[in-house]
């Protein structure tokens, strides 16, 4: 029919550290922590640009889910193409519980005796989430 648009049953995802291209595959759906909250991602989404939070992107292929803990970093959705630019990229199967454990309880020390800027705070409270993830509670 005249005037209809179709609308895409995949999307392209594009995962990308300054050192690698993690992901680059087509998915079915794509959820993501974005600074404002976790956004989820269909075929046929507004395009639109977001800063993402450290916390896990997720996306699903054919009825399997994949996930991975971000750093935090951007995201751009356009044209059925879900592009990430990420400075850390973690498979979560990857992350020893215990290792984890200690780098939260050493990350919650540092905070505890904090004394420098607004900026390290910054750095330091994203750290923390991240942290709080690796370790199963964030």
């Amino acid at each position: 029919m005249r005037g209809e648009t179709k609308v895409a049953d995949k999307l392209w995802l594009r995962v990308i550290t300054p050192s690698s291209l993690v992901v680059d595959e087509e998915v079915d759906e794509v959820l993501a922590p974005g600074e404002l909250g976790e956004f989820g991602i269909l075929p046929g989404h507004v395009p639109f640009i977001t800063l993402l939070a450290p916390g896990e992107l997720i996306y699903r292929k054919d009825g399997t889910e994949k996930r991975f803990i971000l750093l935090g970093g951007i995201s751009e959705v356009k044209d059925d193409k879900v592009t990430v630019l990420t400075e850390f990229v973690e498979d979560p199967s990857s992350i020893d519980p215990a290792v984890a454990k200690k780098e939260l309880e050493a990350i919650m020390d540092e905070l505890k005796d904090f004394g420098g800027s607004s900026k390290e705070l910054k750095e330091l409270t994203r750290k923390l989430k991240l942290a709080q993830i690796r370790a199963g509670i964030g």
